[in-house]
């Protein structure tokens, strides 16, 4: 069991994100990592699986209500049908 074990920042590189994703994956538990000391260490096996599992992360919903049945504006603020 002598696996090493990486940081979120070296995860992140390794996963194509950033640092801030993998936090938060670990924050949420989606992604396994363990304390050593005040840091997080996190398993390559690990951050496979997660990458692998199309890495799943916590987003805050969006608290803007939207009807199906109204037009959506575009980005330039112009009215379309979606």
């Amino acid at each position: 069991m002598a696996e090493n074990l990486i940081s979120p920042v070296q995860a992140a590189e390794v996963a194509g994100c950033h640092k801030d994703t993998i936090r938060r994956a670990i924050h949420f538990g989606l992604l396994k990592a363990q304390r050593v000391g005040t840091f997080w260490a996190i398993s390559p096996t690990d951050l496979q699986e997660w990458i692998q599992a199309g890495m799943p992360n916590h987003r805050r919903k969006s608290t803007r209500k939207v009807k199906a049945d109204q037009p959506q504006p575009d980005k330039a603020g112009q009215e379309h049908d979606s």
